[in-house]
């Protein structure tokens, strides 16, 4: 992989990425270049929806994040997150097969070529659709309580839902390695890879119609100078694919501009240790011959007292 190019990479995109708004280096925050993205696009208001993270520092935005969506082939990435676990655990040995075909070659298949008979044999071994969406539940961020009756009904996700997938997988990426190189070589040059944004793109697309209404979707992470996560949700225009792009590069300037804004840490100053108090030896003195005297009056039988020793160390005290 060239991942370790994404910096580079990153930094040459955005000096050529156009200038928004607000003078010179300045870009439009995602409260405005994404509506105007979406309209572009012929996406209304109510018809999509995004999720961004920035894993710099946790910095999230969103929009309609709460509304389901159908996702068509996105699901497949928490599906194959799932076996990978599987497979770690030892649950699973990485030689079994799905259907007669061996894992490895299931993921290639269900994340790269976006199978769907290969994606549906493997939710089926984990006992069909509804119990795959139960197994998967902590990935999305979600209680039972939170959800709603579509989550287990259709094929849909929030924008939440798939943001927090892709956290889980970022947190967790020692864990999905394979996972993550399939999705460095899933559909290149489209979706987020559309637009003009040069450093590496790990996602997952898909794209199909629910009662003659098209959804395109895609999660991914997008290795800008600091990578951020990102989640695309949308029905009812195939120019979504090309909008995707566009808010790869949008994001990728914007959250560039945002970090470099930020104050630097100071670091924290180390206090002077505090000086060791002088002892009054007046004082020192003086308690030990009360305490001396003292021992004389609780004493039960003063004639047993050692007379001279005390008096030695009283006079020694003086």
């Amino acid at each position: 992989m060239k991942r370790a190019l994404a910096f580079t990479l990153a930094l040459i995109t955005l000096a050529t990425l156009p200038v928004y708004a607000g003078g010179e280096g300045s870009v439009l925050s995602p409260d405005e270049f994404v509506p105007e993205i979406m309209s572009e696009a012929y996406i209304s208001e109510g018809n999509y929806a995004v999720a961004f993270m920035s894993t710099y520092d946790g910095e999230v935005w969103y929009s309609n994040e709460e509304e389901y969506f159908e996702v068509a082939s996105v699901y497949k990435l928490p599906l194959n997150m799932y076996y990978y676990e599987l497979e770690n655990s030892g649950e699973l040995d990485p030689d079994s097969t799905v259907a007669g075909i061996p894992l490895s070659q299931c993921h290639l298949y269900s994340i790269e070529n976006s199978s769907n008979p290969v994606s549906e044999a493997m939710y089926e071994q984990l006992g069909g659709y509804t119990a795959f969406k139960r197994l998967i539940l902590p990935y999305t961020g979600y209680t039972e309580d939170e959800l709603q009756p579509d989550y287990y009904n259709e094929n849909a996700f929030t924008a939440r839902m798939v943001l927090n997938i892709l956290r889980y997988a970022w947190d967790n990426q020692q864990d999905f390695y394979g996972l993550i190189d399939h999705m460095l070589a899933a559909q290149p040059g489209e979706y987020l890879e559309s637009g003009s944004f040069e450093g590496e793109i790990a996602q997952k697309y898909g794209y199909d119609s629910y009662d003659g209404v098209l959804h395109v979707a895609v999660a991914g992470i997008v290795y800008a100078g600091s990578p951020f996560l990102i989640a695309v949700l949308t029905r009812g225009s195939y120019a979504a694919v090309d909008a995707m792009g566009k808010l790869a590069d949008a994001f990728a300037a914007w959250d560039e501009q945002r970090i470099a804004s930020l104050p630097e840490e100071l670091p924290e100053e180390t206090p002077e240790p505090e000086p060791e108090p002088e002892l009054d030896m007046d004082a020192v003195r003086s308690f030990a011959t009360q305490m001396l005297v003292n021992s004389c009056y609780a004493a039960p039988e003063p004639a047993l007292l050692p007379w001279d020793e005390i008096t030695n160390l009283v006079l020694a005290s003086s």
